[in-house]
């Protein structure tokens, strides 16, 4: 039963198990599992998450806040 072929006909062996996308399919969901199921990481990607973009608009509002400034040089600059 072990080598009965599946429905793309390619037999089912444990060489067929050790593929890179398999792989990568079990590490994924493990990992999603992980954080599904640990609400310590949950925290603490959320506490990241939240650091993250906090910092993102406080970069925002630093541009904002360069280009009145610049702005302003522009429109002083022309009115002497």
């Amino acid at each position: 039963m072990a080598n009965t072929p599946n429905d793309t006909g390619i037999p089912l062996t444990a060489a067929n198990l050790l593929n890179s996308k398999f792989l990568t399919g079990a590490v994924v969901g493990g990992l999603v599992t992980y954080v599904l199921t640990n609400e310590a990481v949950q925290k603490a990607a959320l506490n990241g998450l939240a650091h993250l973009w906090i910092t993102l608009q406080g970069g925002v509002e630093e541009a904002k806040e360069r280009f009145r400034d610049a702005e302003s040089e522009i429109k002083a600059a022309r009115d002497s």
